[in-house]
């Protein structure tokens, strides 16, 4: 293939050109003579795949009437890369005309500033043309083997102006549609690149134009580089170039497809991937994994934790916090894992109570300050509060000691269906501790566990339903 190797495409890349139409008339002013100029849209990012791709694009041209207070617009004419028979063979003329758009090229402009006024005369003949546009525009047609377009263009487009000259009947070519009229101008434009690759050479703007403007001249000698190196590529005279160009299209959005695929299937992708990385750090952090990931022994503890907050429960274990208490006040602080209503009575709690109670509510704020450092979206008091409520710690306690229901029920305003509840879940508790004791090793922790869950599961709390029993 002629296509520049990948490799070397990528080491090419040019800063932006912009080089506004304002800049070219300010420039050419001097200049009585019919030029050639070179087209290229305004503030391009350029590298070499991008020209390459986009090799077919340059052309070669010249302007038929110059902006003027009717039209604001260049009439161009402009010679297709394709010959007449292989564009007639591929598509009919008239489809031509319908879907073919003008390209980047190089054109030639008219002399002078004639077509600036609503009227001007043609450079061959002495007829005086009204100035008035006969032609639909875009119009396509073929002359001497050559397909060639005339239409419209921006004079912001305008980026250079090239030095050869040549002389064109302004007045038939505006008025007159057939290809007859275009033959002439149509040879002379391919006169203009004898060897059929090359175009003609460009003024240079700091010599023939003066520009003298620091920023302008450095962009240019960049853009006059690049254009140097694109000329010497030798996908210019290849014969297959569009074909090509077709595949490489073919392959850039493959390619693109391709880094989509690996875009979703990657990491970066998933929207909760910050806060899994998070928690994982928050994990380490704790001991509860190692650097490698592995789980270690507090996380084997840990995942034995169902019924309340993994972290807040792995904690107390391995901070003993459990060993100072009698089974009835320790079984009376986990209720604070359990319990799920927010507004209860404030309970009386003896003093041991009260030193556990906060104990344990530091440790939870701690924990919620470990994962805000970690860049999760916590609380720390929000965190303590929604996953430890000591709403039934006194009323657990009670029952513990063997205080009836009757009389417990009293001590609180919760509802006799939630003490119920909540004593239920905190037997699963009670088993779920110690397992994880027999995992530590914890013998008198197991034993406590065990104790704890014996002195509350009694009465009227784990009675047999009658909708089971069938009583």
């Amino acid at each position: 293939m002629c296509l520049l190797d990948e490799k070397k495409v990528k080491e090419l890349d040019f800063p932006s050109l912009d080089l506004t139409m304002n800049n070219v008339t300010r420039l050419s002013s001097p200049c009585d003579e019919v030029m050639v100029f070179h087209r290229v849209t305004r503030n391009t990012r350029f590298s070499c795949l991008e020209l390459v791709l986009h090799a077919e694009d340059h052309l070669l041209g010249v302007v038929l009437k110059t902006p003027a207070a009717a039209n604001k617009q260049y009439i161009i004419l402009v010679l297709t890369t394709a010959t007449a028979s292989s564009m007639q063979a591929s598509c009919p003329l008239n489809k031509i005309q319908e879907n073919q758009s003008f390209q980047q090229g190089y054109f030639i402009t008219p002399k002078g500033k004639r077509g600036t006024e609503e009227e001007y005369f043609s450079s061959i003949t002495s007829r005086k043309g009204s100035g008035a546009i006969n032609i639909k525009l875009p119009h396509y047609g073929s002359a001497s083997g050559i397909n060639y377009a005339v239409t419209e263009m921006e004079n912001k487009d305008i980026i250079s102006i090239c030095n050869c000259k040549m002389k064109i009947d302004q007045v038939r070519l505006l008025e007159d549609a057939s290809n007859i009229a275009y033959a002439k101008t149509v040879q002379e434009l391919l006169k203009q690149k004898p060897d059929g690759n090359k175009f003609p050479p460009a003024l240079d703007a700091v010599k023939d134009l003066k520009l003298k403007d620091m920023a302008l001249v450095q962009m240019y000698h960049i853009y006059n580089e690049f254009l140097q190196n694109m000329s010497e590529n030798k996908c210019h005279g290849c014969t297959k170039l569009n074909e090509h160009i077709m595949l490489m299209k073919e392959q850039s959005r493959h390619k693109e497809e391709v880094n989509a695929l690996k875009f979703q299937m990657s990491d970066d992708a998933l929207q909760q991937m910050p806060d899994f990385q998070g928690r994982i750090d928050v994990l380490k952090e704790i001991y509860c994994i190692d650097s490698d990931l592995v789980v270690q022994l507090k996380g084997r503890v840990a995942c034995e934790m169902n019924s309340g907050e993994e972290l807040i429960c792995t904690e107390c274990l391995f901070e003993n916090q459990l060993d100072d208490l009698e089974p009835e006040e320790a079984v009376a602080i986990m209720s604070s894992l359990v319990f799920q209503q927010n507004n209860t009575t404030e309970p009386s709690l003896t003093p041991k109570l009260a030193y556990a109670k906060k104990r344990l509510y530091d440790t939870a704020i701690r924990l919620g300050q470990l994962q805000a450092q970690f860049k999760l979206s916590i609380d720390p008091v929000e965190y303590a509060r929604d996953n430890l409520k000591f709403g039934l710690v006194e009323v657990v306690y009670e029952w513990a000691k063997g205080t009836p229901f009757a009389d417990i029920c009293e001590l609180t305003d919760v509802p006799e269906g939630l003490i119920v509840r909540s004593i239920v879940r905190l037997d699963e508790t009670c088993r779920e501790f110690k397992n994880a004791a027999s995992i530590m090793g914890n013998s008198s922790l197991y034993k406590k566990m065990e104790t704890a869950s014996n002195a509350i599961k009694r009465d009227i709390v784990f009675a047999a339903s009658l909708y089971v029993t069938g009583v």
